[in-house]
This record gives C-alpha cells, sequence and structure tokens, in this order.
C-alpha cells in the first residue's frame, strides 16, 4: 500500500510505503541513510513485519521515488525535516494505522532527523531507534579519521555551493542532496552541536522519549563514541548496544546490516517489550 506525502508547500512529492502486520501495536518509521533508497529497507520491513510491527518507509524529499530533485529552486535542511517532515509523517501514520505506539527507526542521517525530533520535542510519544548514526563531529575520531568527517563536509558545501546541490552519485558520497541539508550535516563536523539548526532542543536530562541507539562493530562512519555523541542529545545516560556485523568483513558494516538485519530486530524486540499473545 503506498500514500503520498506533501512537502515545502506541495514542492515535493514523497511516496510513502506501509506495511501492517496483523494486531501491531507498534509501527515502525524508517528514516534511510544519506543517499539511500527507501527500497534498501525493503527485507528490513519484511522482518518487523514478521515480528508482528506495523512499517513505514519513505524517501527522503527529492531522492528516489520522490521528486522534484533538489536545486537552486527546490531546497531544505535539517530544520525543515524535523519541524514539517516528520510531523507529517507521524500524522500519516496514525491515519493508517490508529492509536499504534510510534517508533521512529533511523539509519545514519535518519538517525540525526530522529534524534533531533525527539530533543525538539522532549514530551512526544514517538520512541527513538538509531542504528549505525552518531555526531559527526571530528573529535569522535581517532588518528587521521578525525580529518574524515571535515574534509568530506568541505568537498561537499564546495560542491554544493557551485552547483546549487550535491551531485552525490558522483562522488561516491550521498546522493542528489539539497545544498542546505548538506551544509547543516557540514557544520556539526566542526563544531559537535545543532544550535545552527535555530532548533529549540530540550537539555537531555529533562527529555522524556524512550531511546535505544544500536552501533555496529567496525563501523568507521559511525564509531561508538560518535553514537554516543548523538545519544546524549536526548539521554543523560544513553542505551547503547553494539551489534557484529552480520556481513562479511569487506562489506561497509554502516549500511551492509540491511542485507541481513535480523540481529538489529532481534535486539529492538528485546527493548520494546513482548508483544501481546
Amino acid at each position: 500500500m503506498v500514500d503520498v506525502l506533501q512537502f515545502a508547500d506541495g514542492k515535493f512529492h514523497c511516496p510513502v510505503t506501509l506495511y501492517p502486520a496483523r494486531g501491531a501495536r507498534y509501527t515502525l518509521i524508517v528514516l534511510p541513510a544519506l543517499g539511500v533508497s527507501a527500497r534498501h529497507y525493503g527485507m528490513l520491513a519484511q522482518v518487523l513485519v514478521g515480528a508482528g510491527y506495523n512499517v513505514l518507509t519513505t524517501d527522503w524529499p527529492g531522492q528516489s521515488e520522490s521528486l522534484p530533485r533538489p536545486s537552486w529552486t527546490f531546497n531544505y535542511g535539517y530544520r525543515q525535516l524535523v519541524e514539517e517532515f516528520l510531523p507529517k509523517l507521524l500524522s500519516l501514520a496514525e491515519r493508517h494505522f490508529g492509536d499504534t505506539q510510534p517508533v521512529l527507526l533511523g539509519h545514519s542521517l535518519g538517525g540525526h532527523i530522529a534524534t533531533l525530533y525527539a530533543a525538539a520535542n522532549p514530551a512526544s510519544r514517538v520512541r527513538v531507534v538509531g542504528v549505525a548514526c552518531g555526531n559527526i563531529h571530528y573529535r569522535h575520531w581517532s588518528g587521521l579519521g578525525k580529518l574524515l568527517t571535515p574534509s568530506v563536509a568541505i568537498l561537499c558545501n564546495l560542491l554544493a555551493s557551485v552547483l546549487g546541490y550535491l551531485p552525490g552519485r558522483r562522488i561516491g558520497f550521498g546522493g542528489h542532496e539539497a545544498r542546505r541539508l548538506m551544509r547543516d550535516w557540514g557544520r556539526v563536523a566542526f563544531s559537535g552541536n545543532y544550535r545552527h539548526l535555530g532548533l529549540a532542543l530540550a537539555p537531555a536530562p529533562s527529555n522524556r522519549v524512550n531511546s535505544l541507539f544500536i552501533q555496529i562493530e567496525n563501523d568507521n562512519f559511525a564509531p561508538l563514541a560518535s553514537t554516543r555523541g548523538l545519544a546524549e542529545l536526548i539521554q543523560s545516560e544513553p542505551h547503547i548496544e553494539q551489534l557484529p556485523s552480520p556481513r562479511p568483513p569487506h562489506e561497509n558494516p554502516h549500511s551492509a546490516w540491511l542485507k541481513a538485519p535480523q540481529g538489529v530486530v532481534a535486539c529492538l524486540k528485546n527493548w520494546l517489550g513482548p508483544l501481546p499473545a
């Protein structure tokens, strides 16, 4: 089943695929990584449905099935995703799945946006699960790894400033990305905080949103220190689970888990608790 979400005054049309499960208490809203199409989360969705959860998957505005593509004319950033895109997605989930408990399941960039939503809405009834995600401040890496995110941020912002968007496919990082999104992403690499977004973020001790963060071992794109740095935005004492990559070592753990998501789903299911008989 497919519905459509309108974003940015109707400028972007974002198809949303819905996977219902019989008698589900929770609805998992899957928020993808940068440049990863929603269709790559199909296996994850099927395993989640098999575990008894409703699932929604969608692309970020202007990605894959969503149109138009970001450009000088069509642009957005983190704040618009937190303040408009996610509330509309949550409303769509409620419309289709009634009064089930919504869970934001964010992968990489999706984890950033889900965590920021929780920080901006500390009394929300949503739950947050972040997988292979983290605060990209350079200090969360060691040695030469400290150069990783700042150098990528500089390149991405330069290209986006010249072209009006990031041609991620050409450089092997992301997709056809909005320039404001990449600017927002890149500033965190240097500052380690999100103050530039202009969002009112509640202090972690006052946040009532339940959250779980799953770090994949040997994930150089989201090492443990990075995951902890993001989790601390909404948790004074972060709940972080580490899982081994379910795929061979030559496959990047950051996204390879999508090919065998059973371990992540089992971890999530244990955290959410048993389903009713």
